[in-house]
């Protein structure tokens, strides 16, 4: 008896290490296979906060909401979208824009749609950033394109939906 309890003792305080260990290095939560979110456990407040996540990497940024129909037709192209920013080393971001909604029910809806790449949530704090920044569009789905360090150089990008255009716009913006 007392062999089991040390060692459930012993792998409970290495689970705990490691996992905090993990959430250290990376400040990612993964929901699913590929699919991460990075506002967990902190919220990202500004842009810069957000930057210095994806330090010295490409992001190509695809705000969204669940009660968008135009958002949604736009993951039909995921695929081809997720093989060009991959064999571009160019980084994924959904900045999903609901108000309302649970975070057990937006996950769900990441999940079932299977939308790989990096998750976070609209705050107040973050959208204000944006707008005294004029980066954010009070219209959605707005793609945005994140240069390797921090800056925004596109906040009108062409939709996942436009193919080719899109991957020539990202090709010359990230040079």
């Amino acid at each position: 008896m007392r062999r089991i309890s040390l060692i459930i003792i012993i792998t409970s305080v290495f689970t705990c290490c490691t996992t905090k260990q993990a959430n250290q290095v990376t400040n990612k939560w993964v929901l699913a296979p590929d699919i991460y979110v990075i506002d967990k456990e902190k919220p990202i407040n500004s842009f810069t906060e957000l930057t210095n996540f994806f330090k010295d990497k490409p992001v190509y940024i695809d705000r969204w909401a669940t009660w968008c129909s135009p958002c949604i037709e736009e993951f039909k192209h995921k695929d081809s979208l997720y093989k060009f920013l991959e064999d571009n080393h160019i980084e994924i971001l959904y900045l999903n824009s609901d108000q309302e909604i649970k975070d057990s029910v937006l996950y769900q809806f990441i999940i079932s749609q299977n939308l790989r790449g990096f998750h976070l949530r609209l705050n107040d704090t973050l959208k204000k950033d944006l707008i005294n920044q004029n980066i954010f569009i009070p219209m959605i789905p707005q793609y945005m394109v994140i240069s390797k360090d921090g800056h925004v150089i596109e906040n009108k990008a062409y939709r996942p939906s436009d193919g080719e255009k899109l991957y020539t716009q990202l090709k010359e913006l990230i040079k």
